[in-house]
C-alpha cells in the first residue's frame, strides 16, 4: 500500500514537472507569435505609406491631362495675337473681352498677347464685320505745360512701329491756335480742348512696305485728360472698318 501511495506521489510530481515545462517552451512561442502579428498589422500601413506617392502623381498626372486638354483662346497674326473679322461672341467668350461703357461697340481686356508698353486694350465691333479697329493705351501723369513727357511717350511707340513697318506716311505735330505756338508753355492745354494734336499715321499704300493682316491705317495718338496727366497709344484699323461704319449707321438710323 505504501509502495503504491510512493508511485502516485512521483506520477503526480512528474506530472507538474511536465505542465511547468510545457508552459515555459510556449511562452518564447507565443512571444515569437505575438510578435509576427505585430508585424503582419504593420505590413498594409507600411504597404499604404508607400503607394501614398504614387496615388499622388496619378492625381497630378490626371490634373496635368485636364488642364493640357482644356480650351485655351486662340493666337492671331494681328497686333497684339488679335485679327480683323473676330466675331463678338468669340471676343466675349474665349478671349474674355467685356462691353464697355464707353461707347455700344466697344470692348475692353486682355488681349492674348498684350505688349509691355501698354496697359490698356480695346477692340471696336461691328454684329456682322466683327473687330474692324484695336488699339492700346497708357496713362503717363505728372506731365509738363509743354507736354515734352507725352511726345517722348508717343516718339517711342513710333520708333518701334517704324521697326515692325517702316517710316510712318507722315508725322503730326500741329497747332491750330497761335497762342499754343507763342506760348508752348501751355501745350496741354491745347491738346486737351483739341488745338493741339500730335501723333503718327501709317496709311496702306502710302507706306514703304505694304501693311499686314488686313491693317488699313495705324495711328498713334496722344491724348490730354488735364494739363498734368495724359494718355498715349495705338490703334489699328482693319480693311473691313468701313463695313463697320455702315452697320453703325443702318443701328443708328433703326433706332432714330
Amino acid at each position: 500500500m505504501q509502495t503504491n501511495f510512493l508511485l502516485s506521489r512521483a506520477c503526480m510530481i512528474a506530472m507538474v514537472i511536465a505542465t511547468v515545462m510545457t508552459a515555459s517552451a510556449c511562452k518564447p512561442a507565443a512571444q515569437q507569435a505575438s510578435a509576427q502579428a505585430a508585424q503582419v498589422s504593420q505590413v498594409p500601413q507600411a504597404q499604404q505609406t508607400q503607394q501614398a506617392p504614387a496615388a499622388s502623381l496619378i492625381q497630378v498626372d490626371a490634373a496635368s491631362a485636364a488642364i493640357s486638354h482644356a480650351p485655351t483662346a486662340a493666337t492671331y497674326s494681328g497686333p497684339f495675337g488679335l485679327a480683323m473679322a473676330i466675331s463678338e461672341t468669340e471676343l466675349a467668350s474665349t478671349l474674355g473681352f467685356v462691353k464697355s461703357t464707353k461707347g455700344p461697340h466697344l470692348f475692353e481686356g486682355q488681349p492674348p498677347a498684350p505688349l509691355a508698353e501698354f496697359s490698356d486694350y480695346f477692340a471696336v465691333t461691328a454684329p456682322i464685320s466683327g473687330i474692324c479697329k484695336l488699339g492700346a493705351s497708357r496713362s503717363i501723369t505728372a506731365v509738363s505745360g509743354t507736354g515734352e513727357q507725352i511726345k517722348a511717350a508717343a516718339d517711342r511707340i513710333a520708333q518701334a512701329l517704324e521697326q515692325q513697318y517702316g517710316k510712318p506716311s507722315f508725322k503730326k505735330d500741329k497747332v491750330k491756335t497761335d497762342l499754343y505756338s507763342r506760348r508752348p508753355q501751355f501745350w496741354m492745354v491745347g491738346l486737351k480742348e483739341g488745338s493741339v494734336s500730335y501723333g503718327y499715321l501709317w496709311a496702306n499704300g502710302k507706306t514703304e512696305h505694304e501693311l499686314p493682316d488686313n491693317i488699313l491705317n495705324i495711328i498713334v495718338f496722344a491724348q490730354a485728360h488735364a494739363i498734368n496727366r495724359g494718355e498715349v497709344g495705338v490703334s489699328y484699323e482693319f480693311a473691313n472698318y468701313a463695313d463697320c461704319q455702315k452697320e453703325w449707321r443702318k443701328e443708328k438710323g433703326r433706332k432714330s
